[in-house]
């Protein structure tokens, strides 16, 4: 039977299970592909019911930029190969042709459709529908103020309901394709977002909010803050830490360390400079949060950090765990050169055995573009992805101890 919103949040229904969700454009299609073996394993657990969604298991789903679309998609009840069919269509839409150079003039292309796109999923539906089956959150940044935008359906939350006397407009109340297209408004990419966020007594907007992408802030990957929302009290979810209480399963878009020529980086006008120092504050906060959760945690599979700590295992710096935390993500380092001509082949990248043969150079740097909507760019990204999550996905992860108790017995 599935639960309702209030056994989702409320903390006295067992232990708690998040999805979260990093941002990355296209490349959503990979986090797809390793959410389809988790989805198929959890379905299996559940006794094969074609019924059972990721929203079912999951309690909490956070995502920014792609990873909110794919968030709120998932929180509404759609299946992962749904979401899937969608992405299928809305990137070659979306990203086939450029509207501008994306750096001084205008934005490179047009929100609008992609607002279309998600509106044939989404419609008009609030984050106060009764149609969210499991807490939601989305991150977002609201730059005309520079603070990070979280936003959640918990009808606890600060802002969610405030009484009408306070004239705060009611989180429950914006649309939901209105937070999505404002967490995923990637400077240079698209447009900023403008949201009403105030109202006279007479509904007319006296205010506006002026939203650029989530990733534009600490929470690119939102693991660490959904950590906060389900522990700091002032968000009031107050749940249980300590591996036993609370899971995260992390997932990323594909991880490369966004390296450039220091000379080429010189020459380069300032507009392209400033878009390349960006690329690489979020890559480091996106490896901070990595870093943070793993040093709290005791994953099965570590992640590879960086040179100096390596993946981090046995290194859990507070004493027992404070949640059980899994990151999934694939490493897309580009195809080695030989050094000159009769060198030896370079070997195989690690991608390359993931999935059992070599690519094309062009391919594999391609992997990485937020913008490469081309099919087969598209259909490679899903294959790595697919290939990936059977990797950390078993009948041991996610850890049988969070199976939902109505699933005893069903195997």
């Amino acid at each position: 039977m599935r639960r309702s919103l209030f056994e989702h949040l409320s903390a006295d229904t067992g232990p708690k299970r998040i999805l979260a969700l990093d941002g990355g454009g296209v490349k959503g299609l990979l986090t797809l592909g390793m959410l389809k073996p988790l989805e198929d394993e959890l379905r299996a657990r559940a006794g094969g019911d074609e019924a059972f969604r990721l929203s079912d298991y999951y309690d909490l789903i956070g995502g920014t930029s792609t990873g909110a679309i794919i968030a709120t998609g998932l929180a509404l009840g759609l299946s992962v190969d749904e979401l899937i069919a969608l992405y299928q269509q809305l990137c070659p839409d979306v990203f086939g042709r450029a509207a501008g150079d994306g750096v001084f003039l205008q934005s490179r292309f047009e929100a609008k459709k992609l607002r279309r796109a998600l509106a044939r999923v989404i419609s008009t539906k609030t984050l106060g529908t009764g149609d969210l089956r499991t807490g939601l959150a989305i991150h977002a940044k609201r730059i005309d103020t520079g603070s990070a935008w979280v936003i959640t359906n918990h009808p606890l939350g600060a802002y969610y309901d405030p009484a009408p006397e306070t004239g705060i407009f009611p989180n429950k109340r914006y649309r939901l394709v209105d937070l999505v297209l404002a967490s995923a408004a990637a400077p240079t990419f698209f447009d900023e977002v403008t949201i009403d966020i105030a109202f006279d007594e007479r509904r007319r907007p006296i205010k506006k909010g002026y939203f650029v992408d989530g990733a534009v802030s600490a929470n690119n990957n939102p693991g660490l803050q959904l950590l906060m929302l389900a522990l700091e009290p002032s968000y009031r979810f107050g749940w249980k830490g300590g591996a036993a209480n609370l899971m995260m399963t992390s997932l990323g878009t594909g991880a490369r360390r966004p390296e450039i020529d220091g000379r080429a980086f010189q020459g380069l006008p300032p507009g392209l400079r400033g878009v390349h120092a960006l690329r690489a504050m979020v890559y480091d906060t996106q490896m901070q949060g990595v870093m943070l959760l793993q040093a709290m945690s005791a994953p099965r599979k570590p992640w590879r950090v960086n040179s100096e700590i390596g993946d981090q295992a046995g290194g859990c710096i507070t004493g027992a765990p404070l949640l059980d935390y899994q990151r999934m993500d694939v490493a897309l380092e580009p195809k080695p050169k030989a050094k000159k001509l009769g060198d030896p082949i370079p070997p195989m990248t690690s991608l390359e055995r993931l999935i059992g043969r070599e690519l094309e150079a062009d391919a594999l740097n391609a992997l990485d573009l937020m913008d490469n909507g081309k099919p087969a760019n598209l259909a490679l990204l899903l294959e790595v992805g697919l290939a990936a999550g059977r990797g950390y996905i078993d009948s041991q992860y996610p850890d049988p101890n969070f199976d939902l108790p109505e699933w005893r017995g069903l195997n």
